[in-house]
């Protein structure tokens, strides 16, 4: 199996929250500027457009801030290898099968839900408060484990661990 390279992902999830923040700043700034445009301002006791545009502006602006925390929390995340003894936590790299299926996963403290790819293989970010990041933590490859889902409980079963 051709090993992973972890710095590359990690670098890559930094570069798609980068990006997300750039979005978001802008968004953000628009959004605070929009309350205070005088088109908002409020003509009577019932007009709330200026209430409701700076929630927008305080909701983006608290996104912005939460990706700027997460940027920071990967950047100073330190990767190391897994071998097929080790238990799962952030910065493993896990391969799971569900219904004849093999996925792969990459543990990480924030940021999980997205997808990148890796010599040709794809991997979905997930962390340790998620449903399936959650019930991995501390198991190894053989183990297999119950994810509670909408209509019934998903088994996976960890096929390798890097």
């Amino acid at each position: 199996m051709v090993p992973w390279d972890k710095r590359a992902l990690l670098d890559a999830v930094v570069a798609q929250i980068d990006y997300e923040l750039a979005t978001m700043t802008r968004i953000a700034r628009e959004a605070a500027e929009g309350a205070a445009h005088e088109e908002n301002r409020s003509e009577g006791i019932k007009d709330m457009r200026s209430t409701e545009a700076s929630y927008v502006a305080r909701g983006q602006a608290e996104r912005a801030l939460d990706l700027e925390r997460s940027r920071a929390r990967l950047q100073n995340f330190e990767l190391r290898s897994f071998g097929a003894s080790d238990r799962i936590e952030s910065g493993a790299v896990v391969q799971v099968r569900h219904q004849q299926q093999s996925s792969w996963y990459f543990m990480l403290p924030v940021a999980g839900g997205r997808r990148l790819e890796d010599s040709g293989r794809l991997v979905q970010t997930i962390t340790p408060t998620s449903p399936l990041g959650s019930a991995l933590l501390g198991l190894g490859v053989g183990d297999e484990v119950e994810v509670p889902a909408p209509t019934r409980p998903k088994i996976y079963q960890i096929l390798a661990i890097a």
